[in-house]
């Protein structure tokens, strides 16, 4: 469809619609990256085909070797060179050093450290031969026994396992997740025993106008706090908490967790730096009351955001969801660190609010969607749209969260700001990946599954904000939709 056919161009003059050599150019650029994707991924292909033929044409005699470091390894047939390798990358000792193993064990094994298995038996440990290449695992019995497979084991205790149980709800489950958590955070990794990895900041600073890299501020002049409650005691939330903290530790910050009250003591068994905010409007009050007095810009993260993405590409503001699509598609993506992202988003907010005499956005967000094509068909920056409470950035200033808000309160915020300073900046650029709505805890529990509490926010912002908010009609009556400019404003 021509851009003069479209239906989002409608209304808009000639000279403002795309043209049809914008869409050719997109459209070409984009080809261009998937067959580059392509090639690369034959290549690969043809390079692991190529390794697996070797394999094949190689003799496995099966017998026992030493390696230099005097580990055993046995000549076995493999097909995947990747999973070889990684059985035999070197495991990195937690703090502390490895576990003292009980002394019924037998010499050459260490304990194991990684998850158990559901059906050991009461009484049996399950641990990892010092004498093997490729980490084996194995399990030994109440006699110091060892052994390694599961049926085996069934044989020896008389045992018939049956089938297992859901994940979450294993023996052993939770206990094993928060020792693991407490452990990762020490080291500052993901759950995965992992460090997080980002691209450098100056590649992520290189997309500010020469104005707005002026008002690039140091880390140490943000205040980073987490909103948080109910979570340190799930195991789905004990690795989100994890995956969040070791972000902000990989970039040089330790965030304040703000959390419930009976949960306070859950939240620093885990080794983190937490406070009672108590529920969540209190506690994002509390937050930027204690950045206030510290003279620092309030930076608030949600307990459950994957990562951050910068999308760099070449429209702005198209217009057309299918070009807009096109030029996601076709964008550079940068994974940057939390700390890098917020710095990027205070220097934007600075930079437009500078000279504006107490006018002009005192707060920054992300795009609230993960819809990349419905952001590239906007610009780059806007000023007048909803700031998401997932993560955001707030200069000092008056404006707080209105407590009769319990869920909603994060739109109420943004119209504050907008009818205090005359508008807000939002990066249409900027994307996090977060567990909305399906995560135990937090802002969930404050919804009920009739949606009668969300529907009730909603005439509170309707009545606070007239003109503003209408139901989306596509995605149900407990979602709403945001114009500033619809605002009816008494005589």
């Amino acid at each position: 469809r021509s851009p003069a056919a479209s239906p989002l161009t409608r209304g808009v003059p000639r000279h403002a619609r795309p043209r049809m050599k914008d869409f050719v150019a997109l459209g070409r650029r984009a080809a261009e990256k998937r067959q580059r994707a392509r090639e690369a991924a034959r290549a690969a292909r043809l390079k692991a085909a190529k390794a697996a033929r070797k394999v094949a044409r190689k003799k496995f005699t099966g017998k026992l070797s030493v390696t230099r470091e005097g580990l055993k390894a046995i000549d076995r047939k493999y097909t995947d060179a990747k999973a070889w390798a990684d059985r035999r990358e070197k495991e990195q000792a937690p703090p502390g050093g490895w576990p003292k193993p009980p002394k019924h064990w037998p010499p050459g094994v260490r304990v194991d450290i990684g998850r158990p298995v559901w059906w050991l038996p009461p009484g049996w440990g399950q641990g990892v031969k010092t004498t093997c290449a490729t980490k084996l695992l194995c399990f030994i019995s109440p006699e110091g026994k060892r052994y390694y497979h599961k049926h085996v084991v069934e044989q020896v205790s008389g045992i018939r396992f049956k089938n297992p149980p859901p994940r979450g709800k294993q023996p052993q489950s939770l206990e094993w997740v928060l020792a693991r958590a407490r452990m990762v955070i020490a080291q500052g990794h993901t759950f995965q025993r992992k460090a997080p990895k980002f691209v450098a900041d100056e590649k992520l600073f290189k997309n500010l106008s020469k104005h707005e890299q002026g008002f690039i501020p140091p880390a140490k002049s943000l205040y980073f706090a987490v909103v948080s409650a109910r979570r340190a005691t799930d195991e789905r939330g004990v690795r989100n908490i994890t995956t969040v903290e070791a972000q902000l530790r990989a970039a040089g910050v330790r965030p304040m967790w703000y959390v419930d009250k009976p949960s306070l003591a859950a939240y620093k068994a885990l080794g983190l730096n937490a406070k009672v905010g108590g529920k969540l409007v209190p506690a994002r009050n509390m937050a930027l009351n204690d950045a206030a007095k510290l003279k620092k810009a309030c930076v608030q993260i949600s307990d459950d955001i994957m990562s951050w993405t910068y999308y760099k590409g070449d429209m702005d503001g198209t217009r057309d969801i299918v070009m807009g699509n096109h030029a996601a598609r076709a964008a550079d993506r940068l994974r940057v660190s939390p700390v890098a992202a917020a710095r990027f988003l205070v220097a934007k907010m600075r930079a437009a609010a500078a000279g504006g005499r107490n006018r002009g956005p005192k707060i920054a967000g992300v795009f609230p969607l993960s819809n990349t094509g419905q952001a590239f068909s906007r610009e780059g920056t806007s000023t007048e749209h909803f700031i998401l409470g997932d993560f955001f950035v707030a200069d000092p200033c008056p404006v707080r969260f209105d407590p009769k808000f319990t869920l909603k309160e994060d739109y109420d915020y943004t119209c504050a700001h907008l009818a205090r300073f005359g508008s807000v900046l939002r990066c249409n650029r900027m994307f996090i990946a977060a567990i909305h709505e399906t995560n135990n805890g937090g802002a969930v529990s404050e919804r009920d599954s009739s949606g009668d509490r969300e529907r009730e926010m909603i005439k509170q912002l309707q009545a606070k904000w007239p003109g503003v908010f209408w139901t989306n009609p596509r995605r149900g009556d407990t979602q709403v939709i945001m114009s500033w400019k619809r605002r009816k404003v008494a005589c």
